[in-house]
């Protein structure tokens, strides 16, 4: 069995031996047995206790010898003194894949701590068993309904694969869920990134990466191999450890070393990785991939209600490197049809006019102006300026997207919302998986640069 053909012990297991599971049931216990049975998980699940005969109707076991087969995985959380042990009971069961949820090893400040962790990785080493951790929440995957984290976790099969130095990202950001499948690789004292990595480059239901990135042990080995990953699917990571204080936070964290900032920065856009800034853009990149197509270029059409507004949108274009286009004579002059002689036309489409002075229907009003940006030869994407002043808009926006994606699968367009009703309107335009809505448009036009870049670095990688 190969090491990336192990790696599915973790993601994929069929039974689980659990050490060290508590008696204790209901809100604030942290148990992970009541956790996988509200999350549906179909596999087996053997819980050592010595101190229980049977938890939440499920029976233990008092030891790991006593269970009944060799599952795919163990997990260990119990204090760390005895977690060697534990460890040397499933190395000798024949368990061939281990995760260590408790903390104090590499990351502790005493000597203790990384002695007691170099002596299970030579364990694990001669034995040919995979460790992941110290210090972590585990695995996680909505497929199966299979999550090791000792706290509750949103799951979701949306594509996303998220490798993580922290098990935080598990609970999934404001406008995404990060567990499609997850793998938090803690402290990395044997399983590490790039493991992960290879184990979502074959993983069919994977198909965009979110990496959070502390600090790395073998940058070269980690760099080759997400090099070959970004050709095939994308990968988006959120590289912190900038500053000097934050980067010896990383060293308490991980016991990893963060490294030189300007370097990665460097190495991950030439490996053809999404470097994200915060948070925010992350949440942003991964939707955005998983959402829209990318566009043939930087020239973007936009549509308004209100001159403001489209100014604002055309800056925020502007700031990433998205071009506004000039449109063809034959656009420029279907355009003029549907505004009041006396208004100037051009990009932005400011669109209202038409519908306040020349009395035509909104809705009708915002389709045929979007149809004739999007057909516009010349434009590869376009970015409507939407106020969400009622729920209902999100209807026909609805229908608008659909539209449009029906009729130019190759152009992906986007939404600036703002407006009492952001959430509801924003909702409903989703709801048809062909678009985005963004509450601003600086975060708009940035999601689709990032879409323009990755295909320009395909091309590229084509090229050589």
């Amino acid at each position: 069995m190969t090491r990336t053909e192990q790696m599915k012990l973790f993601l994929d297991a069929s039974s689980m031996t659990a050490v060290g599971i508590s008696r204790r049931t209901g809100p604030g216990s942290y148990n992970l047995l009541e956790h996988l049975v509200r999350y549906g998980y179909k596999g087996s699940v053997y819980p050592v206790n010595p101190n229980s005969s049977e938890i939440l109707g499920i029976k233990t076991y008092p030891n790991v010898a006593a269970v009944p087969e060799v599952t795919d995985v163990a997990l260990i959380s119990l204090p760390r003194l005895s977690v060697l042990q534990a460890v040397k009971d499933c190395v000798a069961k024949g368990i061939k894949a281990i995760i260590i949820i408790s903390q104090g090893f590499a990351d502790a400040e005493d000597e203790e701590g990384p002695r007691m962790q170099d002596e299970i990785v030579t364990l694990a080493r001669s034995t040919g068993t995979l460790i992941l951790g110290p210090n972590t929440f585990g695995v996680a995957n909505a497929s199966t309904g299979f999550c090791t984290a000792y706290l509750p976790i949103p799951m979701d099969m949306n594509g996303v694969g998220s490798i993580s130095q922290t098990g935080a990202t598990f609970i999934g950001l404001n406008d995404i869920r990060l567990v499609g499948k997850a793998i938090d690789v803690g402290d990395m004292c044997d399983v590490d990134i790039v493991d992960c990595l290879e184990y979502y480059e074959q993983d069919d239901e994977t198909r965009v990466l979110a990496l959070h990135i502390e600090g790395m042990p073998n940058a070269k080995r980690f760099l080759e191999a997400v090099r070959r990953v970004s050709l095939k699917k994308p990968v988006v990571a959120l590289k912190t450890g900038r500053s000097g204080r934050s980067a010896q936070a990383v060293q308490s964290h991980t016991g990893a070393l963060a490294g030189r900032d300007e370097l990665w920065d460097v190495a991950l856009r030439d490996a053809g990785v999404i470097r994200v800034d915060d948070i925010e853009e992350l949440s942003d990149t991964l939707r955005a991939f998983l959402t829209l197509s990318a566009p043939r270029g930087n020239r973007v059409g936009v549509m308004t209600p209100t001159g403001g507004f489209g100014i604002i949108a055309a800056d925020g274009c502007e700031k990433h490197g998205m071009e506004l286009v000039e449109f063809t004579d034959s656009t420029m002059e279907s355009l003029r049809a549907l505004a009041p002689e006396w208004l100037g036309v051009g990009n932005p489409v400011d669109y209202f006019p038409s519908v306040s002075i020349m009395g035509h229907p909104r809705a009708e009003t915002e389709l045929a102006a979007m149809r004739l940006i999007m057909t516009d030869e010349r434009v590869d994407a376009a970015l409507g300026v939407m106020g969400a002043f009622s729920p209902e808009l999100g209807d026909d926006l609805a229908t608008l997207a659909r539209e449009m994606a029906r009729d130019f699968p190759d152009k992906p367009l986007v939404y600036f919302l703002y407006g009492p009703h952001f959430e509801e309107v924003r909702a409903k335009l989703e709801s048809t998986g062909t678009t985005l809505g963004f509450p601003t448009p600086e975060r708009a036009a940035r999601a689709l640069m990032h879409l323009r870049r990755r295909a320009d670095y395909l091309s590229r990688q084509q090229e050589r």
